[in-house]
């Protein structure tokens, strides 16, 4: 019986134990469980911190941060002022294309960073205008910083501290004026040079397209290249008149993309049947009802391009540019008393390029020899479009108009 009771006693005593020890084990489970959460949380808070963090010394240390796709991350609102520019203005500028093309090191992937040596970069500011004439100050910086991998972020960062070193020049003028001019030549050269692509581009462009019409129908082909000519004597002629006014946009610079640009009017001719182009006799009314839609479908045409292009900063610069000719083919079958197609658009509700263009391909119209109509003189035309103003036409433009005739009166036809 004792040792009955002895065996009673030690399992009361185990089972005690055993109670005790599961309470602990509980604890120490809920502890564990808790210490766990904790370890996640610090670990999810530290990475957000050095993110944080690391955001920060992009903001705080580097005036500049670009991307590889040379896209600006980071850019102090300081430096913004110096150059008097917003930080979509420096984006869409060619100055971003000649840092990366002509000052940073080439891109070597297999080194995780890469130091770019300080170096001189001048930056036009906005001109002003002093004693009749345009002024372009210079501000004078020293580039330099570092291309660095981001593992984060899984690409390249180019990082940039810039110091203002236009007093430096300024002076070095004053000992040196020859190595400041030589500087200054760099920097017009490159100006000239980005410029100079942009005419590259857009001529390229344009020369493609009529290349394409030309291969579609030989007819239009031959009235493109004449149109490009007249716009260009009117055109000269309304700036030459004070009539070429486009805000944002230098006067010359426009009168010169309306000339280029005149060409594509008619692209939209491209979705037209060729065999309505081309038929010998009068088209219906249903077959001119087709053909009113080129200037619809050509306007889509441009406007294809200027929503791929949109995608990218880089290229944006382009858009101003393409919207000549956007407004050129919606619009320039639009009257100056309303009464034209296809949006019924009357007077300066109309873009000046499209009413340009208006006068330019009514001329040719009526002296070419198109399939369905006897062409006519140069000076038959000039009398139906003087008939024309204030109706079909803007009378400023036709003023002009007027006054090349002479000059007209010579294109080959």
């Amino acid at each position: 019986m004792a040792e009955k009771d002895k065996i009673v006693e030690k399992y009361n005593y185990l089972l005690k134990l055993f109670k005790k020890n599961r309470i602990i084990l509980g604890r120490v489970m809920k502890r564990y469980v808790t210490l766990k959460r904790n370890y996640i949380n610090l670990r999810a808070l530290s990475n957000k911190t050095v993110k944080d963090l690391s955001n920060k010394i992009i903001e705080d240390k580097y005036q500049i941060v670009f991307n590889s796709k040379k896209h600006i991350v980071n850019v102090s609102q300081e430096f913004l002022d110096e150059i008097e520019m917003t930080k979509e203005e420096l984006s869409q500028s060619f100055y971003i294309d000649t840092l990366f093309s002509n000052f940073f090191p080439t891109l070597d992937k297999s080194q995780k960073e890469i130091p770019i040596k300080p170096f001189h970069f001048p930056i036009m500011i906005k001109n002003y205008f002093i004693e009749n004439e345009h002024i372009h100050p210079y501000v004078h910086f020293e580039f330099f910083g570092k291309i660095k991998y981001i593992t984060e972020r899984k690409d390249y960062f180019y990082f940039l501290n810039i110091r203002d070193m236009t007093s430096e020049i300024e002076l070095n003028y004053i000992q040196n004026t020859d190595s400041v001019i030589k500087s200054l030549s760099i920097s017009n050269l490159f100006l000239q040079q980005a410029k100079k692509n942009i005419e590259v581009h857009k001529i390229i462009l344009i020369f493609l397209i009529c290349s394409l019409i030309e291969e579609y129908n030989k007819e239009t082909s031959d009235h493109l290249k004449r149109i490009q000519e007249i716009t260009g004597f009117i055109s000269d002629e309304c700036l030459r008149m004070g009539f070429i006014d486009e805000p944002g946009y230098d006067k010359g610079e426009y009168v010169k993309d309306i000339n280029y640009t005149s060409v594509l009017h008619d692209i939209g001719k491209m979705g037209v049947p060729n065999y309505l182009l081309s038929k010998e006799t009068e088209l219906t009314s249903d077959e001119k009802k087709i053909i009113t839609t080129h200037t619809v479908i050509g306007a889509n045409y441009i406007k294809k391009i200027i929503d791929f292009l949109s995608a990218d900063p880089n290229y944006s610069s382009y858009i101003h540019f393409l919207n000549i000719p956007y407004d050129i083919c919606l619009y320039h079958h639009e009257r100056w008393d309303g009464k034209g197609y296809p949006e019924g658009l009357a007077g300066k509700n109309i873009p000046v390029s499209a009413r340009i263009v208006a006068v330019a391909d009514t001329y040719d119209a009526i002296r070419g020899n198109r399939s369905y109509t006897v062409p006519r003189t140069h000076k038959e035309a000039l009398e139906i479009i003087r008939k024309e103003s204030g109706k079909q036409f803007d009378p400023d433009i036709v003023s002009a108009f007027v006054n090349v005739s002479d000059l007209l009166e010579d294109v080959e036809y």
